[in-house]
C-alpha cells in the first residue's frame, strides 16, 4: 500500500473503534514519512483520547513545527493544561486566539487556567469575553456566578444568574440565589432571617427557610398572600427598595425562588 493508503486505511479502522490497529498504522506512517503532518495529528488525537497526554503532546508539537494553526495550537494548549502547566497552557493558548480571535473555546480554557493558579480577575475577564461571543455557554457562565459570590459580590453573581436562567435550569443554583436575597434582606429589617443564618451557619436552601418563622410574614397586615398583594400594590405606586426586597423575601419563602429574583433584580436598579 502508499502511505496515502495506509492513512486512508488508518482513518478507515479508527472510525470502527480499532484503536490499537489504527494507532499502529499511522506510528507506521511516520516511520516512513515523519512530516506527515495529517498522521501526526490523527495519532495525537488518538493518543489525547486514551489519555496518553505526554505522547500526544510530543505529536501535536512536532505538527506545529511543520506548520502552525489554531486547532494544533489550541490541542497544545489543553494538554499542557491537562498536565498542570498552566503558565504553558494559557501562552500557547494565547497564540491560538492571535490566530483566531472568535475560537472562544480557548478563551474558556484559559479562564480555566487563570483560576487555577488563582487570578481570578483574568480568570474573569475571560469568561465574559467568552459570555460575550456564546451568551448561552453553560461553563462561562457557572464559572462566573461562582467567582463573583465567592468574592461576595452579589450585585454581579446575580446579573450573571439571571442570564443562566435564560438559558438553562437554574435548580443548582438555589442556594446561591437565596443566599444573595438573604444578604440584601440583611440590611432591610431582616434581623431575624440573619440571626437565623449567622447561628445555625444554614447553607441548603430548604433548611434555611425553615428557620425564617412564618409569623415575619403574617403581622397586622394579613397572610403573606394578603402581604404579597398589598406590596404588588405599593410598588405599582412606588418601586422602593425596601418593598421590593420585602416582597422578593415573601416569594422566597413560599417556594417562588425566580420570582423572588426578579425582585431582587428590580430593589438592586431603584437603589
Amino acid at each position: 500500500m502508499t502511505i496515502q493508503e495506509q492513512f486512508r486505511e488508518a482513518l478507515r479502522l479508527e472510525e470502527q473503534g480499532n484503536v490499537t490497529e489504527a494507532l499502529q498504522l499511522y506510528t507506521n506512517i511516520l516511520k516512513i514519512d515523519n512530516s506527515y503532518r495529517a498522521a501526526l495529528i490523527n495519532l495525537g488525537s488518538l493518543y489525547y483520547r486514551m489519555k496518553q497526554f505526554k505522547h500526544a503532546l510530543d505529536c501535536f508539537l512536532r505538527a506545529l513545527q511543520l506548520k502552525e494553526d489554531y486547532i494544533v495550537l489550541f490541542n497544545i494548549g489543553s494538554l499542557y493544561f491537562r498536565l498542570g502547566e498552566y503558565k504553558k497552557a494559557i501562552i500557547t493558548l494565547n497564540q491560538c486566539n492571535t490566530y483566531n480571535p472568535d475560537f472562544f473555546i480557548a478563551l474558556l480554557v484559559k479562564g480555566i487556567a487563570f483560576s487555577k493558579l488563582n487570578n481570578y480577575k483574568a480568570a474573569i475577564i475571560c469568561f465574559k469575553e467568552v459570555i460575550k461571543k456564546d451568551p448561552s455557554n453553560k461553563v462561562a457562565l457557572t464559572a462566573i456566578i461562582l467567582l463573583y459570590y465567592e468574592q461576595k459580590n452579589y450585585t454581579d453573581a446575580l446579573r450573571y444568574l439571571q442570564q443562566y436562567e435564560i438559558y438553562h435550569d437554574s435548580f443548582r443554583f438555589r442556594e446561591i440565589t437565596s443566599d444573595i436575597i438573604l444578604q440584601c434582606a440583611h440590611n432591610n429589617n431582616g434581623e431575624l432571617i440573619s440571626y437565623s443564618l449567622q447561628k445555625k451557619g444554614f447553607r441548603k436552601f430548604n433548611e434555611y427557610i425553615a428557620t425564617i418563622p412564618s409569623t415575619i410574614f403574617k403581622d397586622s397586615k394579613g397572610t403573606i398572600d394578603t402581604k404579597i398583594q398589598q406590596l404588588e400594590q405599593e410598588i405599582r405606586k412606588e418601586p422602593t427598595p425596601q418593598a421590593l426586597i420585602s416582597l422578593s423575601l415573601c416569594h422566597l419563602f413560599i417556594g417562588n425562588d425566580q420570582t423572588a429574583l426578579q425582585y431582587l433584580a428590580k430593589a438592586a436598579k431603584a437603589v
